[in-house]
């Protein structure tokens, strides 16, 4: 099976945002992070190299040409940087000033990482323009999702924030965790309390004769995975395919669904572990090969999906020109 170079671009980027995700949110090993850091910042330089061997013209971007339908060409230069800068400014005042935060979280990281893109996006007509554009849409949505979105949800819900959540993961996560463990044979019990001081959601289970009690905190709920596979995939086809259908919505919808099951699996998996070989394999396993879970599930998801979208209606109509075009020979 042929893999493209830009799945190669885009596992690259999955595996070096999946290291930074992992690190802020659970005890992550960092020789798996910097592996994955290493794995992915390596596959996404080689899938650049061979892409610009390949030789795919220059253009504009469509970033360039949104931008067009508001801004004269001569400003473009100028009003991109600006926007960047603007945009980390932005939120530095709003945290500091506002909320009244000064510590660094995973939100301040990809706000960063956005604004940055936008002041380095233009440079004239380049030949990896699909390349700058995945890289701004990318970061655009994840800011949307997890700097502008969560912290609405956070300021509308206010005190019932932490209540409203702790039902939620409880059904959406909790629960369905230890259904598939008892699958197994396995005694498990979900609890919820939502009085309590820390976590709200527990899976009890034994081990040799004593009950452990093992929390599932928002880094656990499969919220930041979701998000993190939603903003991959809509910049990844709005650049490769340049249009929003019935298919590509299916196969969002399918993505979603196969990022809650790889959570709730790498979940069963760490509770089974743990019921079997005691905390200290528990932590082993959520330290490594969790996020792995995670990486795998969504690249095997991804391959796949993405052969069968590049067998849409709109594609046989363009290889049918191709076929009906002189030969070089």
């Amino acid at each position: 099976m042929k893999i493209r170079r830009d799945w190669l671009l885009l596992l690259g980027s999955l595996l070096v945002m999946a290291a930074l995700f992992n690190h802020y949110l659970s005890h992550s090993s960092y020789f798996l992070e910097i592996l994955l850091i290493g794995s992915g910042t390596g596959l996404a330089l080689f899938s650049l190299w061979k892409m610009s061997a390949e030789g795919n013209g220059k253009r504009e971007g469509l970033i360039i040409e949104f931008l067009s339908r508001f801004l004269p060409k001569k400003w473009w230069a100028a009003f991109l940087p600006v926007l960047g800068f603007g945009v980390v400014l932005a939120w530095s005042a709003w945290k500091i000033f506002v909320s009244g935060q000064a510590d660094l979280r995973i939100e301040d990281f990809i706000v960063t990482l956005f604004g940055l893109s936008v002041v380095l996006y233009y440079f004239g007509p380049s030949e990896f323009t699909m390349q700058k554009d995945f890289v701004v849409l990318y970061l655009f949505f994840l800011t949307l999702i997890f700097a502008v979105m969560w912290k609405l949800y956070t300021i509308v819900t206010g005190e019932s924030y932490g209540r409203i959540t702790g039902y939620s993961e409880y059904y959406f996560i909790t629960l369905p965790v230890v259904w598939l463990v008892r699958a197994f044979g396995i005694g498990a019990d979900a609890e919820l309390d939502t009085d309590g001081v820390g976590l709200s959601n527990t899976i009890a289970y034994e081990y040799e004769g004593v009950l452990i009690r093992l929390g599932v905190g928002s880094g656990c709920s499969g919220l930041y995975s979701a998000g993190l596979f939603f903003s991959a995939f809509l910049a990844f086809v709005i650049v490769r395919y340049e249009r929003m259908d019935a298919r590509i919505l299916t196969a969002l919808g399918l993505g979603l669904l196969v990022t809650w099951f790889g959570n709730i699996f790498r979940m069963a998996v760490t509770v089974l572990i743990g019921a079997a070989y005691g905390h200290p394999a528990v932590v082993f396993v959520h330290s490594t090969f969790g996020i792995v879970i995670f990486v795998a599930f969504i690249a095997v998801f991804w391959y796949f999906i993405v052969r069968w979208l590049d067998k849409s209606p709109a594609e046989p109509e363009r290889s049918a020109q191709a076929d009906d075009a002189p030969s070089a020979d």
